[in-house]
């Protein structure tokens, strides 16, 4: 529970603020350093309010963590264009879904918890696994190729968070990398996507063929 206090609630302080204004605000502190870093004093410090409007409008920590990671879910999911060709289907998930953990980090440390609940979350995974299916594989191949691709995104992107960027490597260690010559994260991550799509035909193929 919080509970007002003179230093909470100081002269000068607005008495509300907006779910929309919150969470703006939570993404950013969220992305910058990480969910536990989304306090409703922090929040409150950031608004101009005093903790307990934050609560009061947010329903509890909880449900603000939740709430915030539904959002960003939910509007990046709302906005897929999906196309037709199961190839296409399947980078366009790829692709969303790499866009949406390298712009907010924060999803990826929720992600890491727990299964994203979010509007339209479940569709989106179903889709992807009904292309895998009308690409050829039977129907525990198309799921399991789902959660490849979906594994290689996450991780890719694990990576590429945590390590920075190539150039920041000592010299010396980078002479010696498998890496050297090759090191361009979105090639990486486009050649990754293509083989196991390509993985994807053949065993669509040799399924056709038995």
């Amino acid at each position: 529970m919080v509970a007002e206090s003179g230093d909470t609630a100081r002269v000068g302080r607005r008495k509300a603020v907006s779910h929309s204004e919150i969470l703006e605000v939570a993404t950013q502190i969220a992305d910058d350093e990480g969910l536990d870093a989304v306090s409703f004093r922090v929040l409150a410090d950031r608004l101009g309010t005093s903790p307990m409007a934050v609560h009061r409008t947010s329903g509890g920590i909880d449900a603000l963590r939740h709430d915030l990671v539904s959002t960003l879910v939910g509007e990046a999911v709302a906005g897929i264009e999906w196309p037709e060709e199961w190839r296409a289907v399947a980078r366009t998930f790829a692709d969303t879904l790499h866009d949406l953990l390298m712009r907010h980090p924060l999803v990826l440390e929720a992600h890491r918890q727990a299964a994203l609940e979010a509007p339209g979350a479940d569709d989106t995974a179903h889709r992807v696994v009904r292309a895998f299916r009308e690409a050829g594989l039977g129907d525990e191949q198309a799921t399991y190729a789902y959660a490849t691709l979906h594994d290689f995104v996450t991780g890719h992107v694990a990576i590429r968070l945590s390590r920075g960027d190539f150039g920041t490597v000592p010299a010396e260690r980078r002479a010696v990398s498998v890496y050297a010559d090759h090191h361009d994260y979105d090639r990486r991550f486009a050649a990754g996507v293509g083989l196991i799509l390509d993985g994807v035909a053949v065993a669509a193929g040799a399924t056709a063929r038995s």
